[in-house]
């Protein structure tokens, strides 16, 4: 490998970039200085994404200040922040390679890091009265390290937090640091909610003049005082693909209205909190004129019956994913509008409540659905996707009480699509399917000899009984679904296999929460599959493109 380009060596080792283990860099880093001076920039792009806070891995803290430079550190050394463990200067530049800023992620890395070892001993002994200052200090010197060293921030992730609220003044102007207006016009991925006690709207303002190849936007509450700057923002780009708008007022209309600058780009909208009947024409027109739209997710957005907002449900014929929950009310015209008008080109369907006419549209117009997720389905409903859904290959619904499970395995085995993959089952905790092993077999027999690979049956207890109402806590969250027959059925078929109580019982170390066939809970493979089946058919997409 010698001969190859750094180029060619980079694009190599991204395959060996892992979001659970970077054990396979460290190993390519110590080869020889050519693979080591190639590795090191991407180990250092994303320090802060995990949130696994430990002193380990809150070290990158020392290494960024051993090369924050005489006047940054002076200024720490002058407030008593203790550097005696950083050293003077670094082999790398590693501000430089920064690609991924979460503020928060940012702070609590900083937070351990300083930790006495008296209070790594014991969580609830309070700090000394000034380590709070001292870490505000550090988060802002990073920052101007960052902003000042780092020539292309692709992602800048601002939370509103409790731990920030004192450094909401820094976060409102990050653009007036040195080099920001470098560092940050490259910005790809911007997620912001609406700051305590400090009004954003500079920030969107500054912005909408530097940051103009924003693809993806979460935008999380939006107030009166910032509904222009937010509306400049979203104009100013380019193409933005991935927008989400969730705000309780009415301040999100001229958010709504700047869409439609993005029609032409924008595949993925998410609305949340949203009561839509109030909106103007403007904004309506706007919705509707996003034509290429694959991926439209409703939460808790309200009003979608009303004539005017009605007609949004005929304007996505491209869409191939649907999401409509969190509300009491179920707009059946709406949603079979949307059915009807994405037709077979819808891959992905989650409700999480239905009606008998939204079932009706299912099967008649989603003839390539590939991913379906439903709430409490009954016998019939569930044998008519099968039958109709073909090109099924994800199925996740609520399996409902007093269901005649053997009958009904037996009835699915006869119809299952030969496309599905992975079905996932929700059952009460205590009036769960009650089945025979030979039923599980003869079912899992005839979906193994087509694709199917994983079976999840995940619990809860819908009685909302808690821990105070159920004094032998561990005794009433233990699983009685399956017995040693039905496990050694599921070993035989070679399916992944996974069931959970649905309870995390920190308090109980010993109590067994969950299931795994085969015990793969510390492979990253596992992990890989379990997050993947769980991810939105555009996450993947962005995230193959990230």
């Amino acid at each position: 490998m010698d001969g190859l380009s750094i180029e060619v060596l980079r694009e190599i080792f991204l395959y060996l970039k892992d979001e659970y283990s970077s054990d396979d860099l460290f190993s390519a880093l110590m080869v020889n200085r050519r693979w080591c001076k190639t590795v090191v920039p991407i180990l250092w792009e994303a320090p802060f994404n995990k949130q696994n806070y430990n002193k380990q891995h809150s070290k990158c803290i020392r290494t960024y200040l051993s090369n924050a430079g005489e006047k940054l550190t002076s200024v720490l050394t002058s407030h008593g922040v203790d550097l005696s463990s950083c050293s003077n200067g670094t082999i790398f530049d590693y501000a430089s390679y920064l690609r991924h800023l979460p503020l928060l992620e940012l702070l609590q890395n900083i937070k351990y890091y300083f930790l006495p070892p008296e209070m790594l001993a014991d969580p609830f002994k309070q700090p000394e009265d000034d380590s709070y200052f001292k870490n505000m200090l550090v988060f802002a010197v990073l920052c101007i390290l960052f902003t000042k060293h780092s020539s292309y921030i692709r992602t800048l992730r601002i939370v509103n937090d409790p731990d920030l609220q004192h450094l909401n003044v820094v976060v409102a102007r990050l653009l007036n640091l040195s080099g920001a207006t470098i560092s940050l016009s490259g910005l790809q991925y911007f997620q912001c909610h609406s700051l305590t006690k400090e009004d954003v709207s500079p920030l969107y303002s500054e912005m909408a003049e530097v940051c103009k190849s924003i693809i993806r936007m979460d935008i999380n509450s939006v107030i009166r005082s910032e509904e222009k700057a937010l509306s400049s923002l979203i104009k100013a780009q380019k193409n933005l693909k991935y927008l989400t708008i969730r705000s309780e007022e009415i301040n999100f209309i001229p958010a709504l209205e700047s869409i439609e600058s993005q029609s032409s780009s924008l595949i993925r909208l998410r609305l949340e909190c949203l009561f839509l009947d109030v909106a103007t024409n403007n904004a309506l027109n706007s919705l509707k004129s996003c034509k290429n739209l694959r991926s439209l997710i409703l939460r808790n957005c309200y009003e979608l019956e009303c004539p005017r907002v009605l007609e949004i449900s005929k304007s996505f014929p491209l869409l191939e994913e649907f999401y409509y929950g969190g509300c009491f009310e179920m707009p059946e015209e709406f949603i079979t509008g949307i059915l009807k008008t994405s037709n077979s080109n819808l891959r992905r369907l989650t409700l999480k409540d239905y009606t008998p006419g939204v079932i009706i549209a299912i099967i008649t117009y989603c003839k390539n659905i590939q991913e379906l997720y439903l709430l409490e389905l009954d016998e019939d409903d569930i044998l008519s996707i099968f039958r109709n859904c073909t090109q099924l290959k994800h199925f996740t619904f609520n399996g409902g009480e007093n269901v005649k499970a053997d009958d009904l395995f037996r009835k699915m085995a006869s119809c299952i699509p030969k496309s599905l993959e992975y079905m996932c089952i929700f059952m009460d905790l205590k009036e769960h399917w009650v089945f025979s092993s030979k039923a599980l077999k003869d079912f899992l027999d005839i979906a193994t000899s087509h694709s199917f690979k994983y079976l999840t049956v995940n619990h809860r207890d819908f009685t909302e009984d808690d821990e105070e109402m159920n004094p032998t806590f561990p005794e009433y969250a233990t699983m009685t679904t399956f017995d040693n027959e039905h496990l050694e059925v599921i070993k035989q078929s070679k399916i992944n296999f996974h069931t959970h109580c649905g309870y995390m019982l920190v308090e109980y170390p010993d109590f067994i929460t969950e299931i795994n066939i085969p015990d793969l809970r510390e492979i990253p493979l596992f992990k890989r599959w379990y997050h993947i089946l769980g991810q939105s058919w555009t996450e993947r997409l962005i995230d193959s493109s990230w």
